[in-house]
């Protein structure tokens, strides 16, 4: 044992006894993390030991990139962040990420990009804008080059009524591309290549330290078109013990295996990437923010 270990011991029997045990416990504590630091990075100064401590101390935040709701890849979760999150980022989208109405021409589907809004106005409730570019023809003539000349904006509501608890999953309901109700009903009309709403539960389990988040839903996608979309999607997140704003996803979207990860860095970057049915790639890119009340 070295100096610095009876110097601690001495300094905590002292601390003790003048300051009581929050004081103690708070100088031993810091004196602890210092040693460490030294013992392992003995070339390293204070300001990286800093910056590392701003990279690593950042409370996890659940994101889908694509819809600037909390969720998985493609599927919906039960969880959410904290009142005040506010989230925004672009994303590009594999042809076979998107719904079935997004084509041109004959019924060619086209990869695109999406931008996103998003606020968690309380945490039982989030709000998302959602813009994604379309390709055509200008004005629909085919003499023209095919663009982006169109984009589809929709609005996004999740509502959380039970938070998770010891003994029960988090349940949460609902609505991507919120309008064009009669089309839940009759299945045709409207503009809602992404509208469909759905319930979903979550329950995590912690695992040697590891976060392992179970989800489930079921989603009915409204048009017709979409059919093949509707019933049970779900997937299991990993979160390792070493890096918490990492998370590691694989999930089942109705039609097939999305995998990806995603990660918050610098407290604030969020970066996601997948890859959709085994196929082709989606990743996007945003930034979060906790406004405090």
């Amino acid at each position: 044992m070295n100096n610095d270990f009876f110097f601690c011991i001495r300094e905590f029997l002292i601390n003790k006894v003048r300051s009581g045990p929050m004081v103690m416990q708070s100088y031993v504590e810091s004196r602890s993390w210092s040693m460490r630091w030294k013992a392992f990075f003995p070339g390293m100064g204070k300001k990286y030991f800093l910056a590392l401590s701003l990279l690593c101390s950042v409370s996890v935040i659940f994101a889908q990139a694509y819809h600037g709701t909390t969720g998985l890849l493609q599927v919906p979760s039960a969880e959410a962040d904290s009142a005040g999150t506010f989230r925004g980022g672009v994303t590009f989208l594999d042809k076979r990420f998107t719904p079935n109405m997004v084509k041109y021409g004959d019924g060619i589907p086209f990869n695109t990009f999406c931008y996103t809004i998003g606020l968690s106005v309380w945490h039982w409730l989030e709000l998302s804008y959602t813009g994604t570019l379309l390709k055509m023809h200008p004005n629909r003539d085919t003499s023209k080059p095919l663009g982006y000349y169109n984009e589809d904006r929709h609005v996004n509501i999740k509502l959380r009524p039970l938070k998770e608890g010891k003994w029960c999953p988090a349940v949460a309901v609902g609505m991507d591309d919120v309008g064009h109700f009669s089309s839940i009903k009759t299945g045709k009309g409207g503009n809602g290549f992404f509208q469909n709403i759905y319930i979903v539960v979550t329950r995590h389990f912690d695992i040697k330290g590891y976060e392992l988040g179970t989800h489930l839903a079921y989603r009915y996608y409204s048009l017709d078109i979409n059919k093949d979309r509707r019933g049970i999607c779900g997937g299991v997140t990993v979160r390792p013990a070493f890096y918490r704003q990492l998370r590691g996803i694989v999930e089942w979207d109705g039609l097939g295996v999305n995998a990806g990860a995603d990660v918050l860095l610098l407290r604030h970057l969020f970066v996601q990437a997948a890859l959709v049915h085994g196929q082709g790639f989606s990743g996007g890119v945003g930034y979060h923010y906790t406004i405090k009340f």
